[in-house]
């Protein structure tokens, strides 16, 4: 019982000093930080299914060949 009402207390002191020292600007830049890093990776997303719907078309085209002959 005791660790646990301990570790509350802990907790409670750890949120106070993290919004006493900034916590709220530290969380606006690390959520700009990952929006501009979703957007750099939703261009690799775009080019990856761009490549694999070329593939999957060229595999098509193989298979029809090859059922044609």
């Amino acid at each position: 019982m005791k660790k646990f009402l301990l570790g509350i207390i802990f907790g409670i002191l750890l949120i106070f000093l993290f919004l006493y020292f900034g916590g709220g600007r530290a969380l606006q830049t690390l959520g700009k930080k990952t929006i501009e890093l979703g957007e750099r990776i939703e261009i690799y997303e775009r080019a990856l299914k761009d490549v694999t719907q070329g593939l999957i078309k060229k595999k098509e085209e193989i298979e029809k060949e090859i059922i044609r002959k």
